[in-house]
């Protein structure tokens, strides 16, 4: 009895913590894929009632595969994602620190970023960088072109526009 009851508690903590996972992944959904993807992300968890059900149901095995799979739709990518994400982060930092530097040196911001040498060269088809009368403009994106992080030098911090 007391193996039966440890492999219904490790049972348990595979499910709940595939659905924090899941939860953390939505979330972060809105800043690198957009609102109206988060809400189809948001759709997927809400699956998790289905396993939820089998599991109340003494339909365990079932209920466990189940969740694995709704698991598996939404942890890998998110995971990407987010990591892809603290890479462009890093990189943005990197981009504007030379930026400034090139206006610290020339007395005028840079007309493109060519100048600069990425860190993860895969990454620099994610930036787009612009220069007016006003400043610069750097932006970059994560998971779909809709969504847009940029730094405009006149406002001088970084913000976020979603879809």
């Amino acid at each position: 009895m007391e193996v039966k009851n440890k492999n219904y508690f490790k049972f348990k903590l595979i499910l709940l913590t595939l659905l924090v996972l899941e939860i953390v992944g939505c979330f972060y959904a809105y800043y690198t894929l957009g609102e109206v993807k988060q809400f189809f992300c948001f759709l997927i968890l809400f699956l998790n009632i289905i396993p939820i059900l089998l599991y109340f149901f003494r339909k365990k095995t079932i209920s466990l595969v189940l969740g694995v799979v709704i698991g598996l739709l939404l942890i890998p990518y998110h995971a990407f994602l987010l990591f892809q994400w603290r890479e462009l982060n890093r990189e943005s930092s990197m981009i504007i620190e030379y930026i400034y530097t090139f206006q610290k040196d020339k007395g005028e911001f840079p007309n493109n970023i060519s100048g600069y040498e990425f860190e993860n060269r895969r990454l620099s088809d994610n930036f787009s960088y612009r220069i007016n009368s006003k400043g610069f403009g750097l932006h970059y994106y994560v998971g779909t072109k809709g969504t847009t992080h940029f730094y405009y030098h006149n406002v001088g911090k970084w913000e976020y526009y979603p879809d």
